[in-house]
């Protein structure tokens, strides 16, 4: 009894804390800039096929630290220790190892069937949504020579996809959410499969310690007009659909086709965080508190001065990318990445 006053006590003197939080502009890295991912002291940012590394380790002043230039436009960055493995639109894969930041080297490279949307990583599996097969999982436990381990042909097309532990969580429009076991190979099937309300844009994936003392997977997943679905994906075979958050002040846009939305909103989970953006005016980056997923609460927000593109968050420093409208027929330099820190 006592027990459960304490974990009561500490969750409400949690929440207290979250809810008085603020975002804090302390530093920018100079554009252009179209993508942002953090892994330990370093950003790596991406303007269409060039690859940007800075050193963040003092959030007020970043510096460059090295470049490295595709061959096609990146959509998606994910790391892992020193090496660095990209979605690179219809040159598929591209992976590089920056353990000297100064001069990155292509180490390897893996041509997927269609246009490479996005990529994630569990261990030495890296995980690939494109436009044509779906779902690619590929063995990298060689760098230098990845190895396709299975495809999974989603219902509509995939748009984008995480990983955490030995699960890959994938979305396609219009079917929703698979959940994909990655010790699997060959034509994969999904382990659990769930529809969502709205056409879904944008996936991630966090995992806490719920206020009831129970460890929770939770997937957010952001519709293409701005709404976020949380799932309580904890048991893969069976993806509940726990909570809904909608800022009431955000305008509401019409489904235009996945083709057309990829890259317009943007959903990173942190902890019990969801942290959500598009690039639909008003302008502003949110913190949602989704400790109680059947209840998620706006924390704080932040206003950017030019479109929001994509999201990091690293500890207490949340990166926002922001520039020019995607498929804009004007647009104007990118700004860069802001470097925000939460503080209390």
């Amino acid at each position: 009894m006592h027990r459960r006053y304490l974990v009561a006590f500490l969750f409400s003197l949690l929440t207290t804390q979250l809810h008085s939080q603020e975002l804090e502009l302390v530093g920018t890295i100079p554009g252009p800039a179209t993508t942002v991912t953090v892994h330990e002291n370093r950003a790596y940012v991406s303007e269409g096929p060039t690859l940007r590394l800075f050193n963040i380790e003092e959030p007020t002043r970043p510096s460059l630290l090295g470049s490295f230039t595709f061959p096609q436009n990146i959509y998606g960055v994910s790391v892992s220790g020193t090496i660095v493995y990209a979605a690179g639109d219809f040159y598929g894969l591209g992976i590089i190892d920056v353990s000297n930041p100064a001069a990155p080297e292509q180490i390897g490279y893996f041509q997927t069937p269609g246009q490479a949307l996005s990529v994630a990583h569990a261990g030495s599996t890296v995980v690939v949504t494109n436009r044509l097969s779906g779902l690619e999982l590929i063995d990298v436990s060689n760098p230098s020579a990845p190895v396709s381990q299975g495809s999974y042909f989603t219902e509509g097309y995939a748009i984008d996809v995480d990983a955490a532990g030995a699960f890959a969580y994938v979305i396609d429009t219009p079917g929703g959410l698979s959940v994909i076991d990655l010790s699997q190979s060959g034509d994969l099937e999904p382990t659990g499969i769930q529809g969502v309300r709205e056409p879904s844009a944008a996936i991630s994936v966090t995992n806490f310690r719920s206020p009831d003392g129970r460890d929770i997977t939770l997937a957010g997943l952001m519709s293409a007009n701005s709404g976020l679905e949380l799932f309580d994906v904890s048991s893969p075979s069976t993806p509940i659909s726990v909570g809904r958050y909608r800022d009431p002040g955000r305008p509401q846009t019409t489904f235009i086709g996945a083709a057309a939305t990829v890259g317009y909103v943007r959903v990173q989970m942190h902890e019990s965080r969801a942290f959500l953006a598009d690039v639909y005016p008003p302008f502003e980056l949110q913190m949602i508190d989704v400790s109680d997923p059947a209840a998620p609460s706006l924390v704080t927000s932040f206003v950017p001065p030019s479109t929001p593109r994509d999201i990091a968050v690293s500890g207490q420093l949340v990166l926002l990318a922001i520039g020019p409208t995607p498929g804009a027929a004007t647009s104007t330099p990118s700004p860069g990445v802001l470097i925000l820190r939460l503080k209390s």
